[in-house]
């Protein structure tokens, strides 16, 4: 797909992944539109990089999106891309009485619900467009489970899964001219999902990089982008899921639970 001229909705667009897309791909010639949930946020973006949108909502909570369709198709009608990269991850002992049900339930609200319903809300607009193009975020952590942090490789699980249902779905209903693509990211220490990791940690891939591999995937049309670590992660996961989840583990809940469950 040329990307250039294109008119692009990124959820979590005011950080990490989603903020270095939106950055280039407006370097390219793109309209681009950031949604976030933090106003302080959205106004700091917008006076940095004055060329962009923004649409304030927040994904986890639906309710916050069910106006977005209609801005969307009174404000940018010729909206065709739509990249979810809206995401959250945290360690968590399931042994912890003090767990509480929102905590449980938060990743899976943002992650997966949040991109499900983007995707799902915008689709009859990006269906009307002579081209167009979803790009879901998901994680190397799709393919084997991070111990460490169940709910997290739960939800990027699920957008994988969701992804290649979307895709099959729309080539089916000959609308094949809409492009899905998995943007599959190894760690990316930059977007300081956890403050603990630094950019000297194992596997760590530069944003500038992930970048770099995430255009040219979706410029290729590709269905799945492994970028960087998560290369090895799929085979990890495809080879030996049980054992590599084995030796994760263990290195894992010993660095964030050094003193047990």
């Amino acid at each position: 797909m040329k990307l250039t001229d294109n008119t692009i909705l990124i959820t979590g667009g005011t950080s990490g992944i989603g903020l270095g897309l939106a950055q280039r791909l407006q370097t390219m010639g793109n309209k681009v539109i950031v949604l976030g949930r933090n106003e302080k946020r959205i106004v700091e973006i917008l006076r940095d990089n004055p060329d962009f949108d923004s649409y304030q909502a927040d994904v986890s909570k639906p309710e916050t999106l069910k106006d977005l369709p209609a801005w969307i198709m009174t404000n940018y009608p010729k909206l065709n891309m739509v990249i979810n990269s809206a995401g959250i991850m945290h360690a968590y002992d399931l042994f912890d009485p003090e767990l509480t049900l929102d905590e449980l339930t938060a990743e899976i609200n943002t992650n997966l619900i949040g991109t499900i319903a983007v995707d799902k809300l915008l689709l009859p607009q990006l269906v009307q467009q002579p081209e167009a193009m979803i790009v879901n975020v998901s994680s190397g952590l799709a393919n084997v489970s991070s111990a460490a942090r169940p709910f997290y490789s739960a939800t990027k699980a699920g957008v994988h899964m969701f992804t290649s249902a979307l895709r099959e779905q729309l080539i089916y209903a000959k609308h094949d001219h809409v492009h899905v693509v998995e943007l599959v990211p190894p760690l990316v220490a930059e977007t300081n999902l956890e403050s603990t990791v630094t950019t000297e940690a194992s596997g760590n891939m530069k944003l500038s990089d992930l970048v770099d591999a995430a255009i040219k995937g979706m410029t290729d049309n590709k269905i799945r982008v492994n970028a960087g670590a998560a290369k090895a992660l799929r085979k990890a996961g495809q080879i030996a899921p049980d054992r590599t989840e084995h030796q994760m583990a263990g290195q894992m809940l010993k660095q964030y639970f050094p003193h047990g469950l």
